[in-house]
């Protein structure tokens, strides 16, 4: 894993290095994206779904390839189990590398990304809060279309190993708004 992190993230810079090359200027926009959680996290939020909103940038470096650094906010609802309440979120900052399969950025397309993911964790027992905050790698594997210039629809997999017994993974389903 660790040489595929290293590889991973010499592409992203080779590819970031290239983005000022290209003629088509750089675009901005919002994510809207509901998450179903897998993992260690389903247990600990009562397998109810979380929501995800955030800002996105477009790099077009031609041939169908595109980079789109991201910042998300995630938030999980209150889970009340047995004399328990759990709630988890997270603000994630990270970078997907698109393919898209027609050569222009309007089309079905394949997407990875690594990122920075700091998780907040509480529990609450009735006897005080118990708080926790972590920051971890995480890993997006997906695909998309993109159906104009300016809206398109996303599935991804998110990964992120909080310890040696916790993991936090989700399916994450929703639409991009170019501006």
């Amino acid at each position: 894993m660790r040489h595929f992190s290293r590889f991973a993230l010499a592409a992203l810079a080779a590819a970031a290095l290239a983005a000022p090359l290209k003629a088509e200027e750089p675009r901005i926009g919002v994510e809207g994206l509901v998450n179903l959680p897998l993992g260690d996290l389903k247990d600990f939020v009562d397998s109810k779904p979380g929501f995800t909103v955030g800002a996105i940038g477009t790099f077009d470096l031609g041939a169908g390839n595109v980079l789109r650094p991201r910042l998300d906010y995630t938030s999980y609802p209150n889970a009340n189990l047995t004399n328990l309440r759990n709630e988890a979120s997270n603000v994630e900052l990270g970078c997907d590398y698109l393919y898209f399969f027609a050569q222009r950025p309007e089309a079905f397309y394949l997407l990875g990304g690594l990122s920075a993911v700091r998780w907040s964790f509480s529990s609450d027992a009735g006897l005080g809060k118990v708080s926790t905050d972590t920051t971890k790698m995480g890993l997006n594997l997906g695909g998309g279309y993109q159906w104009n210039r300016t809206v398109g629809t996303e599935l991804r997999y998110t990964r992120s190993k909080i310890g040696s017994n916790f993991t936090a993974h989700a399916v994450q389903a929703g639409v991009t708004i170019r501006f």
